[in-house]
């Protein structure tokens, strides 16, 4: 599974803005992927990937048919990831409030998402990314945050490229 999140996250990082369907699955399948054994504990490895696999399908659909819905529900899904990801990553501890913080950072992505598309979608598939190849290369703090911060750069930089030449 390494591999594959490594390779979703290169995508992501890259080509997000233009390959948005593919960020709202992918964010629908991390999500399912991540708190499936949370809410289902005991479940098999196998219902876990069934629920990631039709997360991601919604994602899909909703970016498909649905495009400012999925929009927003993907900016508040990208956000929350991201600060639930960042937050053990630089060994922050919030004890009760961590919850909280991680609803914040979804809807700070809500908002971005539904204000500022072209750039939300930037702005967000690069941090997602970043996020996801940190995480798979496994490496520990500080230089798991410094990684995240490049491939963050590095994707607002080509991204933009790319919407420049749109």
């Amino acid at each position: 599974m390494n591999l594959v999140y490594l390779i979703f996250g290169i995508v992501m990082l890259i080509f997000g803005r233009k390959l948005f369907w593919l960020f709202t699955g992918g964010i629908g399948f991390f999500l399912g992927y991540t708190f499936a054994p949370r809410i289902f504990p005991n479940q098999a490895s196998n219902v876990i990937l069934t629920i990631a696999i039709v997360m991601g399908l919604i994602g899909i659909f909703l970016a498909v048919l649905v495009k400012s819905a999925a929009i927003r529900i993907a900016g508040f899904a990208a956000g929350a990831y991201i600060i639930y990801s960042f937050l053990p990553m630089v060994n922050i501890e919030l004890g009760n409030v961590y919850w909280l913080v991680v609803i914040v950072g979804g809807v700070l992505g809500a908002i971005l998402a539904g204000t500022a598309l072209d750039w939300a979608l930037i702005l967000l598939t690069s941090a997602c990314g970043s996020v996801l190849i940190s995480q798979t290369l496994d490496l520990t703090y500080p230089l798991s945050a410094v990684v995240m911060v490049v491939l963050f750069l590095i994707g607002l930089i080509v991204q933009g490229n790319i919407k420049s030449k749109d």
